[in-house]
């Protein structure tokens, strides 16, 4: 909503300015750092609702900052930048980003996908609250503690982000039966599109190497071809 503030990391002052000048149209507040180093600071210091982020950095690749930032907040990330290929967007989303938007860019639209993910963060946060699991959930091989944000798979502390925490709990919580697509985006993003699956095919591989003995052959969290996933991890 108007007031929260978005955080730009490009090295390029010119850009930060064009979008805290869009931004500051629609009432967002808004800070620029130039440097992986300053946008750690800044992110620390003011706790931005959301992260604009750029690839090609001074002192570090942007890929590395996110997933350094995503240790330290859950809010949405944007990566902004003229890498634009299949496998760029794909390493992007696989290092915890949210949305990529490529160089060249229109301002107007940059701010629409700002205010859609703040907007679809505030809807899951609701649900979030609104359906508390258990505080322990357990199946045979593997156990989360939701107050904690712990995670175990064969008895050893698993890291997880917040969105592979979400995504592994719903599943364990729907056990045995099958998820579509349009249902996990819908509850762990807050919105409904069949033309976003690479962002959960994505969380979706990066939960299997952390939770499956062969992700390459995977039987706990299980692809129903067509349709979506069920996790068949038999459930305590």
């Amino acid at each position: 909503m108007p007031g929260e503030l978005i955080l730009t990391v490009d090295d390029e002052i010119r850009i930060g300015e064009l979008i805290g000048m869009y931004l500051g149209k629609d009432g967002f507040r808004h800070v620029t750092a130039t440097s992986g180093r300053q946008a750690i600071e800044l992110t620390e210091n003011e706790q931005p609702s959301l992260i604009v982020l750029d690839v090609l950095l001074p002192d570090m690749e942007g890929y590395e900052l996110c997933a350094r930032l995503r240790q330290k907040t859950d809010v949405p990330i944007v990566f902004l930048t003229c890498k634009d290929t299949e496998i760029d967007k794909v390493v992007g989303l696989s290092v915890g980003a949210d949305d990529y938007v490529s160089k060249p860019f229109s301002p107007v639209e940059l701010v629409a996908r700002i205010k859609a993910q703040l907007r679809r963060s505030r809807i899951a946060g609701n649900k979030q609250a609104e359906e508390q699991p258990s505080s322990v959930l357990s199946s045979r091989h593997l156990r989360l503690r939701i107050d904690a944000h712990e995670a175990y798979a064969d008895g050893k502390r698993i890291e997880l982000s917040a969105k592979e925490f979400q995504l592994l709990a719903y599943l364990m919580q729907n056990a045995r039966q099958v998820m579509t697509a349009e249902r996990l985006l819908s509850h762990i993003w807050g919105y409904d599109s069949s033309l976003d699956t690479k962002t959960l095919q994505v969380h979706i591989g990066n939960l299997r190497k952390k939770i499956e003995p062969n992700p390459s052959s995977p039987t706990r969290i299980v692809t129903i071809r067509g349709i979506g996933y069920k996790f068949d991890d038999p459930v305590q």
